[in-house]
């Protein structure tokens, strides 16, 4: 039997599957961090005095100090910005204060950073409040966009939305 171009083709996918399965088995199976992975445990790990002050600006927002809370939690944004509980906290700020654009965005910011905002078994878990805002920001970005089809900042709302709306669902990123 004489092997054409499609059948060597075929049999060299093979031998690059079995090269690629054996290297994994002799490496005993572990997986290498990613950039991804390796920019979240950086993430995950912020400076520890910015802790009180993430307190602080929760309870503000517990208590009902909105503006005073955003205020703040723009600040620690800027000065942390890899943080990603400052992100999800100015997100939920944000969503109080129903100003859609900027809380998705900050939940986008902060998703990025630390997907366990969105999933259930987690205790940083802040699905409900997440999807809440993308219910009403993509009904406001919608509203925009059939008033004015080409506004930019309604397209950027709807694209956070959706973003959102598939982490909330399990996708990936």
């Amino acid at each position: 039997m004489k092997l054409d171009g499609f059948d060597m083709l075929v049999v060299a996918a093979v031998a690059v599957l079995m090269a690629a399965a054996a290297a994994y088995s002799l490496s005993g199976g572990e997986r290498r961090a990613t950039g991804a992975a390796v920019a979240r445990s950086r993430a995950a790990s912020p400076s520890p005095d910015i802790y009180p002050k993430l307190s602080a600006a929760k309870a503000l927002l517990d208590a009902g100090q909105v503006k005073e809370s955003v205020d703040t939690l723009a600040a620690l944004e800027k000065e942390y910005p890899a943080d990603p509980e400052a992100h999800a906290l100015l997100g939920q700020a944000y969503a109080k204060l129903e100003d859609y654009p900027h809380c998705m965005s900050e939940f986008k910011a902060a998703l990025a950073m630390d997907p366990d905002y969105v999933d259930k078994k987690s205790e940083k878990f802040i699905g409900k409040r997440i999807k809440t805002a993308v219910r009403d920001g993509m009904a406001e970005a919608k509203a925009s966009l059939a008033k004015n089809p080409a506004d930019p900042a309604a397209r950027a709302e709807l694209s956070d939305a959706y973003y959102l709306e598939k982490m909330l669902a399990g996708g990936c990123e």
